[in-house]
Formats: C-alpha cells, structure tokens, sequence
C-alpha cells in the first residue's frame, strides 16, 4: 500500500470532523500540535479551551482564511498542509534512485519537521515512526527509512533496504545487501566518497558493531559531507528535535551506498 494510504498517515491527515470550544480528545491534540508547528503555540492537551480558540485566530488570520470559532476543512486543510504537500510531491522524471533519494530529503527538509508536545512526540514523529511517538521513539533511522520508501515508490522499484527504526539494524540489512562501506575505505580509499553517488545513508560509529544516528549524506570528500538528517539539533544531536542540513566527519560514519 502507498504511503499516503496508510492508516497511519490517514490518521494524521484525513479531517476528523468539525471541532469547536468544549471538544476534547485526539482530534484536538493533533489541531493544538499543528499549531504549535505554525508558531500559533497553545499547550497540547488534547481540551479546546480560550487557548486553543485565541491561537486558532491568531493562525486564521495570518494565513487569511475563515474561521468562525469551529475548525472545519479549511482550516484543517491549512493546518496539516506542510505534510500532505511532502508526502504528495512529485518529483522530476528520469531521476537515478540516489538523486531521488536526495530529492526527497529535500522537500522534507524544506518543511522543517520539529518534534511538538513533548520529545520524540507529535505529527512528523508519528509519520516518520508509522504512528508511533514517546520518549523512547528515537526517529533518525525512521526519518531515513520514509524518505528511502517515498523515492521507491516514486521511481516503481524496491527500497534497496528495507529499512528500520533502528540504526544497527539499518547497518545489518546494508551488509546484508552488500550495500555497506566501512568509513576508513571512504575517508581513505578510493574512489573514496564518490562510491556513494549522488546520495548515501551516513551512521554515526560508536563502535564497530554500534551506530547511534543515522541521516543521508551527500556533497563529501575524504575529510567531511554535507547531511539531512532527523532528530538532530545544533549540536549534531542523536536525539534532538528537529530535521536539519548539517556537515559531518567523514572519518566518524559509516555509509549505505544506494545506488
């Protein structure tokens, strides 16, 4: 089944009827989420209060569409339209797998997907971890995993991993596939960097047997790359809370060639 068709991106995405003052429940969790990430921010509680009404205003109004104290398509189609326009983009024809890859990564990047209403929690946690969220829900690996899906189904062909919330297993299924290379043959051999393509899948070494972050790798030589990657900070954290460009050690990663 298409991404888009799944229940879990339905549940994100599909409205869920017409809320107002005294609602309470799922629904009015993910409007609250929503319009925290809109910079509308009203506490997720899940209890459509004065709160959540003066935020909703204040959201209408700057996007100039009606609202007349009940949240009905409109406004929900104007809330969750960061999400329904990455997962239907559609991207340039006769594109190799590892420039759509990139391709991807970048229309998600252009959004900025941030975590809301706690760590590890909120609508792109969710999507990125097929519904799930909670503190324990580290979504580098299941960032990686989307996007690696969304440019198999564009280009009709299978994902070359099948992917993981989990970087070891990321690592695991590449070695698997023969798709694996080893950081000190890209930071030192040769061709080096340019094995990977266009496009790779960067894991973060904390031993030769245990990678702890994961993102695509791009742009690099023998001594750094450029990067997108989820749940990172400023920092180049393995738990941060955002989606983000970033530069990288070569030396430090490991690598997943797509191509």
């Amino acid at each position: 089944m298409p991404l888009q068709d799944q229940s879990f991106v339905r549940r994100e995405l599909d409205f869920p009827g017409a809320l107002r003052q005294g609602a309470s429940g799922a629904a009015v969790k993910r409007v609250q989420e929503w319009l925290g990430f809109h910079g509308n921010g009203t506490p997720v509680d899940g209890k459509f209060g004065p709160g959540t009404e003066r935020a909703l205003q204040g959201f209408a109004a700057r996007k100039r569409i009606a609202y007349a104290g009940e949240v009905g398509p409109a406004v929900w189609a104007a809330l969750t339209e960061p999400m329904a326009r990455v997962l239907a983009a559609a991207a340039p024809a006769n594109k190799p797998y590892p420039q759509l890859v990139r391709w991807f990564a970048e229309q998600h990047l252009s959004v900025h997907p941030i975590e809301i209403g706690g760590a590890n929690r909120g609508p792109w946690v969710r999507l990125y971890m097929k519904g799930s969220e909670g503190d324990s829900m580290l979504w580098c690996a299941g960032f990686v995993s989307t996007v690696l899906r969304q440019a198999a189904e564009h280009a009709q062909r299978a994902m070359p991993i099948a992917g993981s919330f989990g970087c070891d297993e990321l690592a695991a299924q590449a070695k698997a596939a023969g798709r694996f290379l080893a950081g000190r043959t890209v930071a030192g051999g040769s061709p080096g960097f340019a094995a990977l393509g266009a496009c790779g899948v960067f894991l973060v070494r904390k031993s030769a047997s245990d990678w702890v972050h994961t993102g695509f790798a791009f742009d690099g030589n023998a001594e750094s790359f450029l990067s997108i990657e989820g749940n990172t900070d400023h920092k180049g954290s393995a738990n941060g809370f955002e989606v983000a460009q970033r530069a990288r050690k070569t030396a430090a990663c490991d690598f997943i060639r797509l191509g």
